[in-house]
């Protein structure tokens, strides 16, 4: 008998005690929820990617951009080069000038197994000169990104981080 008492007094404890509506705001606490923005990946809690060294016969180079915030439709990210590295000369990417390109993030076909945010890849592809000119850096900054809902932050919750990633392209002439 004494241990349906002990169950019935924890049971009403419980269940009393969780009627307490909890506020936010009335602890001085406020719930804002992060725009949707792209940025280049960077893993655990790195506010900028550090600096790829690479050799200029290494073929292709993966750069992440990722929307860790979500979507609902394509986003198109639009980036810029900058740096010593002379496209068409140290490097290419399909589809793009000298000046930059763009990228379109398409929604992935099923749900990710890898636990990783939307994302997609700018390729570079390095070349290889045959020419014995020196180190070369190359700068690509993600300057824009848009979907069918608008305008999206560039740079990890809109600000300057992940924002732009540089490419040490070593010279092996």
């Amino acid at each position: 008998m004494k241990k349906i008492v002990y169950i019935a007094s924890a049971l009403v404890l419980v269940l009393t005690g969780c009627t307490e509506e909890y506020d936010l705001n009335d602890r001085g606490l406020s719930v804002e929820e992060l725009p949707g923005y792209v940025a280049f990946d960077s893993p655990g809690t790195n506010v900028n990617p550090g600096p790829v060294d690479v050799t200029e016969d290494e073929g292709t180079l993966e750069l992440n951009v990722e929307v860790p915030t979500g979507t609902l439709t394509t986003v198109t990210v639009n980036y810029s080069f900058s740096g010593t590295a002379v496209f068409g000369t140290d490097f290419i990417v399909d589809g793009a000038t000298s000046a930059g390109g763009s990228l379109d993030i398409d929604l992935p076909t099923s749900p990710a197994v890898d636990g990783r945010p939307i994302n997609d890849d700018i390729i570079v592809e390095l070349l290889q000169d045959d020419v014995a000119d020196g180190d070369k850096t190359l700068i690509v900054t993600l300057d824009s990104a848009s979907n069918a809902e608008g305008a999206l932050a560039v740079g990890r919750g809109g600000t300057d981080f992940l924002k732009s990633t540089t490419v040490n392209i070593i010279d092996i002439d």
